[in-house]
């Protein structure tokens, strides 16, 4: 029986572990405890991944945008709120990232983005200005820009 338990225990660690080295489920699942509560779902969808660079495009309570991430070793961190700037390589060059890295992330956005339908990129799209946002902000940064939608 303790054999039995071992291994399954074993097995659970290491399936949490390749969630949490899975950009695909670490980085909504991070958002999630960040921002989501009860009444107010979260949704996290597309999410393009380059080195070590995202792109999320979300949604929650009618409003939306696109959110930089970078891998760090404490895992993914949002760096900045926006919206449609974060399509162009050429701001994402300006903000910091390596223009192979830019035009690798703005191209797996642009055809993430293809299949989503007019409601969802008007949404990411509705997000005025950037916010850059740091570890120590612990999603703090979020606050006061509910308005985004209206």
């Amino acid at each position: 029986m303790k054999k039995i338990i071992a291994i399954l225990a074993g097995v659970l660690l290491a399936s949490m572990a390749c969630a949490a080295d899975d950009p695909q489920q670490a980085i909504p699942a991070k958002l999630k405890v960040m921002f989501e509560r009860l009444d107010k779902p979260l949704d996290i969808a597309p999410v393009v991944v380059h080195a070590d660079w995202a792109i999320v495009g979300w949604r929650q309570d009618g409003r939306g945008g696109r959110a930089l991430m970078k891998k760090t070793h404490h895992g993914w961190s949002i760096y900045l709120c926006s919206g449609d700037s974060l399509k162009d390589a050429g701001t994402l060059e300006t903000i910091g990232l390596s223009a192979v890295d830019a035009a690798g992330l703005a191209a797996k956005l642009k055809d993430a983005e293809a299949g989503l339908d007019s409601s969802a990129l008007a949404l990411f799209s509705s997000f005025e200005g950037t916010v850059t946002m740091n570890e120590a902000s612990n999603g703090e940064g979020h606050a006061g820009h509910e308005g985004h939608a209206q």
